[in-house]
């Protein structure tokens, strides 16, 4: 009925629970069929006791048959079977920002995100392996029946303030908070100094996923245009005595979605008027680390932590599945910040701290970001220029990062083009999501790593000129 074989690659335990599960599934083992004890059928396969028990465990685990007390495993009686949920439309594409995240987070089948935030997987294989997890895992087998400490992994917190300090920002353990990413971080920021109807202001364009995080708290946003030098702080004054916001949120470095990064007259300039307006200013720099530039001016370097809040994280650069990030500011407000920490998710993961504080104290993070940067940048070159080509015109080729800011023709169809993208397998990041307001032409935000594609190029070649009339009545 069942049997192993030893030259396979696949796991002995493995081999058992795929043969079983295809016998009940099939009706060949009907319900309440009662099972070889494990010493028989360890005997039979001779194989170990261990291995059988393994393989029941994932048998019980996944519903297909029962233990029984003093009698023995059983196929179960009553299977639970999940109602089979029909696949989206791929040529359907959201462009809310829900949308979007839903779509980029999803692992759609034959459809590639092209302007994905993240790195491609093959790009973050030698970050984490399995002697980094077991050595993490055994070194902190003492402590994960324990709880974890709010603040966060106090190690972790220690490596960050270094870091923080060879980037020129001061800042003591005391002023750190480790969170799930940015986005925590911004949740935090907004239980912990907003409350619904207050005013803050935000650059324009900007993430999508700020947008909606703020409008859920009932924030009201008024947008200040992103130039390629930093904010527009002309714009940014008015908005200040006119509308007096609690707070300017902004990404200095590879902005989301240009590229750009601030110059240091515009951040010594935005500094000032955050003294003179008092605003404080929330910092995101997510990307920071692909900068080119072995150190890059932030405004937490200048001001010392006094009007700013800075936030990072390492799921863009690491890897997505690790969600660690941090808050810096000064003690006052991140005592604030664990107090909103402890009522929204109580503690961080440790593993995950653990983890990211192991790549970071033994150099493994500063080697992959040396292989990263020029890597990216090549990447990025080679896209920039196949895009050109295609018919899209990049606005802006910065000092390395991610993003690719495209303009499109004007009377481009964004809805239709994303969804006909969609249809031949690629899901596009429209630029509409990015804007407070309708902008004046449409863009898309593009991956230097993803978009580098000549199949993706040669679908614009094709289907732009297609697709560019259709609001003035072409037929596609």
């Amino acid at each position: 009925m069942i049997h192993v074989d030893r030259d396979s690659q696949i796991p002995l335990m493995e081999q058992i629970v795929s043969q079983f599960a295809g016998l009940i599934q099939d009706g060949q083992l009907p319900p309440g069929t009662r099972l070889p004890s494990i010493r028989k059928l360890a005997s039979m396969l001779t194989v170990s006791a261990a291995t059988v028990v393994g393989a029941y465990d994932r048998l019980t685990a996944r519903g297909l048959i029962e233990s029984r007390a003093a009698s023995g495993y059983f196929v179960a009686l009553v299977r639970q079977h999940l109602p089979r949920l029909p696949r989206p439309a791929a040529s359907r594409v959201e462009i809310d920002a829900i949308g979007l995240m839903r779509g980029l987070l999803r692992r759609a089948e034959g459809l590639t995100a092209v302007g994905s935030g993240y790195l491609p997987a093959q790009w973050l294989e030698d970050m984490v392996n399995t002697r980094l997890l077991a050595r993490v895992a055994r070194k902190g087998k003492r402590f994960y029946a324990q709880p974890a400490a709010p603040e966060g992994y106090p190690p972790l917190r220690n490596q960050l303030a270094l870091k923080l300090g060879m980037m020129g920002i001061p800042a003591s353990p005391d002023h750190l908070l480790t969170t799930f990413g940015v986005t925590h971080g911004f949740d935090l920021i907004c239980r912990a100094l907003l409350s619904p109807g207050e005013t803050v202001a935000v650059e324009e364009p900007a993430y999508f996923g700020l947008y909606a995080q703020l409008r859920s708290h009932g924030i009201k946003l008024v947008g200040v245009p992103r130039l390629a030098n930093g904010p527009d702080l002309a714009i940014l004054d008015q908005v200040c005595e006119t509308h007096r916001p609690r707070l300017f949120f902004t990404q200095t470095l590879l902005h989301n979605p240009t590229g750009g990064s601030i110059d240091a007259a515009n951040a010594f300039q935005l500094l000032e008027l955050a003294h003179r307006h008092g605003f404080m200013i929330v910092e995101d720099d997510v990307y920071g680390d692909l900068h080119s530039m072995a150190n890059p001016l932030r405004l937490a370097q200048v001001d010392r932590l006094e009007r700013v809040i800075f936030l990072a994280s390492f799921s863009k650069v690491m890897s997505p599945a690790i969600r660690v990030g941090y808050m810096a500011a000064a003690p006052h407000l991140i005592e604030l910040f664990l107090d909103q920490k402890l009522l929204s998710v109580l503690t961080t993961s440790e593993f995950d701290e653990r983890l990211v504080h192991e790549l970071l104290s033994d150099g493994s993070y500063r080697k992959h970001l040396e292989r990263l940067r020029p890597r990216l940048s090549h990447s990025r070159a080679s896209a920039v220029r196949g895009l050109r080509d295609a018919g899209l015109e990049p606005t802006l080729e910065s000092e390395g990062g991610l993003f690719i800011w495209a303009a499109l023709p004007e009377k481009t169809d964004l809805q239709a083009l994303a969804e006909d993208a969609a249809s031949n397998g690629f899901l596009l990041t429209p630029g509409d999501a990015f804007f407070l307001c309708q902008p004046q032409r449409p863009m898309l935000r593009f991956s230097a790593a993803a978009a580098n594609d000549e199949r993706l190029f040669e679908y614009f070649r094709k289907r732009l000129p297609v697709l560019t009339d259709i609001r003035s009545g072409m037929k596609v």
